[in-house]
């Protein structure tokens, strides 16, 4: 237990961890400053969108009216531009919303020029909009109107549970692995460098224990890290955005149907093979520091490992792989949304594992380790 003190003492009151944990607050504060500044681009992406619909529809109609002069008898022509004028109807209503208008009628206009869209389609006609991503918004604002719940933008929202869902998809794809790396980088490859690690052999304790106590504070450290930015986020939502809805549903893809979790489904899913998958992380990164002793040249094998590992194991197709793949949560977004014949949750019982087994041949390792 003192070895553990000691080796937490030494993270939670370096320089290197509280300048990283002041950039970390200060990213998470430019991050809410600059959504705030952007929302009026938000409107005026939406009003682009609108009016890039707008035109679709006007040179399709043009398109099938030139068709019907030079053949009056063409009844998909004729079918075609009636469609195509009924789906103006909407879009012209939607263009001459406010901002501050019901955002219900204006997702019920929306729907409606979508469905005119999915009409025209299956009539022949061709339209930039595939039927899946007709579907998926189609989908989406149902849900949202169902639910009673106001669509905010997926990036540039001042609303708490999506602002920070979207800090936590950087965080938990790469981001933390980065962050933690930095914070513990020297934790036991550093000891070589330094040649402190002859001290620690020489003091009445177990080989075995600087591994536990250098394992453990690092789970403490991701533990402590990841508290503090989900604090930083709760505290600038709480005072600053507004309170918005933690079961906003987000669409997946499960089994090829379209689906839909929670946000607070979405952080508490990630966050939990983050942390699974972190652990395994902090084990690996012992067993490279005490086989290479040199902390940059273990930075590079562990980032490298991670990475190779996570290429090569994305062109496994069977799905049956995702119970034997440890490396599918080091962008664990995309196992979220996608579930087609897997579950989110199967690359967990793998990952213990291997955690388990690095752990060992850690401990193993010390063992033989020798003062220089």
């Amino acid at each position: 237990m003192k070895l553990l003190t000691f080796e937490l003492k030494k993270v939670f009151f370096s320089k290197k961890f509280i300048y990283l944990l002041l950039l970390i607050i200060i990213g998470i504060s430019a991050l809410f400053l600059r959504n705030i500044t952007f929302q009026e681009y938000i409107e005026k992406e939406e009003l682009r969108e609108i009016e890039s619909q707008i035109n679709t529809a006007q040179g399709k109609s043009r398109i099938h009216g030139l068709e019907i002069e030079q053949d009056p008898e063409n009844e998909k022509a004729e079918l075609l531009k009636n469609i195509t004028s009924t789906m103006l109807i909407s879009l012209y209503d939607l263009r001459a919303a406010n901002p501050g208008d019901d955002w219900k009628a204006k997702l019920t206009l929306q729907n409606q020029a979508l469905l005119d869209t999915v009409k025209y389609k299956e009539e022949g006609g061709d339209h930039p909009f595939s039927f899946k991503e007709i579907e998926q918004r189609l989908a989406m604002n149902e849900k949202l109107l169902a639910d009673d719940i106001k669509p905010e933008h997926p990036m540039y929202s001042l609303v708490l549970p999506n602002f920070m869902k979207h800090i936590v998809d950087m965080y938990i794809n790469f981001g933390a692995i980065i962050i933690l790396v930095l914070m513990i980088g020297e934790i036991l490859s550093g000891e070589y460098e330094n040649h402190s690690i002859n001290l620690l052999f020489t003091q009445p304790l177990k080989k075995t224990q600087i591994i536990m106590s250098k394992f453990w504070s690092s789970v403490i450290v991701y533990l402590f890290t990841t508290g503090v930015i989900l604090g930083i986020i709760t505290l600038i939502g709480f005072i600053f955005g507004e309170k918005g809805a933690f079961n906003y549903p987000i669409l997946i893809e499960r089994n090829t149907q379209i689906d839909f979790i929670t946000i607070s489904e979405f952080l508490t899913e990630g966050l939990f093979v983050l942390t699974v998958t972190m652990v395994m992380v902090i084990a690996l990164y012992l067993l490279f520091g005490l086989l290479f002793k040199h902390t940059l040249l273990t930075l590079f094998v562990l980032l490298g490992a991670l990475v190779g590992g996570y290429v090569v194991t994305s062109f496994m197709t069977w799905p049956a792989f995702a119970w034997l793949n440890p490396f599918q949560y080091l962008l664990p977004e995309k196992t979220i949304i996608v579930q087609n014949g897997s579950e989110w949750y199967q690359g967990i019982p793998v990952i213990l594992l291997l955690t388990v087994v690095f752990y060992i041949m850690a401990s193993l390792k010390i063992k033989t380790s020798k003062i220089d």
